[in-house]
């Protein structure tokens, strides 16, 4: 009987270590597998080439998946260390102005401190100027080590709405991107795993480098997918890997 495969599949990638985690491709949404080669052809006088030989081979490979993962993302592009920790963001919070100093400070959960200003808006909407210090109207000063924001006095008792950045240091994952120096990028072993109606078929690549990670690509009203491209090549060996199917 004929064999087929349908839907995504299931990619899983393996970095190139002494103890390497196997990292899934999880949501997986589409893969492709791309062989080819440039032939060189030999003509004479006739119109018709007399003969044809095989050149350079390449494999390209395109991988669309939508599971976030830190580790995923590091093992297979960034090259980096994972840390712990996250930056948080809080949008357009309402905080009440003091009325004897005239400021507000967000208030941290243990672990967490300010990280980034991203904005002030008043009572009315209107995006408030920041100076280094003595805020006039529609004004305010910072204190980045605390997070405390001061105001005028034309605003005490006053709304405003605050936005900021924030660093959780214990939960999440964190990935400091460095500027290395050329030629760094992760080597891991890709393999692709499709089927139908109890018959499979898998895909080895034994040595495989990305070369390009689109990690935002966000729409209104629908989910985020990530696209990672990479390709393939021998590994010390000289083996590229192994394509193995029931027929």
């Amino acid at each position: 009987m004929a064999q087929y495969n349908f839907g995504a599949g299931m990619m899983i990638a393996i970095p190139k270590k002494e103890i390497a985690t196997p990292r899934i491709l999880g949501t997986m949404q589409e893969v492709s597998v791309e062989f080819s080669g440039s032939n060189k052809e030999l003509f004479g006088q006739y119109q018709f080439a007399e003969a044809s030989a095989r050149g350079q081979q390449k494999i390209t490979c395109k991988a669309k998946f939508a599971k976030i993962n830190a580790d995923t993302y590091n093992d297979l592009y960034f090259n980096e260390e994972v840390q712990p920790g996250q930056n948080l963001a809080i949008f357009n919070k309402e905080f009440t102005v003091d009325k004897t100093n005239f400021t507000v400070t967000p208030a941290f959960e243990a672990n967490t401190s300010f990280l980034e200003n991203l904005g002030v808006m008043n009572y009315a909407g209107k995006t408030l100027t920041r100076v280094k210090d003595t805020p006039g109207e529609d004004e305010y000063a910072l204190d980045e080590k605390t997070g405390k924001y001061t105001f005028n006095a034309a605003l005490k008792e006053k709304i405003v709405y605050i936005s900021y950045l924030y660093q959780d240091k214990k939960n999440g994952r964190r990935i400091t991107i460095h500027n290395q120096l050329m030629g760094e990028a992760p080597t891991f072993k890709g393999i692709f795993n499709g089927r139908f109606s109890g018959k499979q078929m898998t895909l080895i690549l034994n040595a495989c480098t990305s070369s390009k990670l689109s990690l935002v690509s966000t729409k209104l009203e629908d989910f985020s997918i990530p696209e990672f491209d990479f390709s393939a090549m021998a590994d010390d060996t000289n083996r590229v890997g192994e394509l193995s199917m029931l027929e």
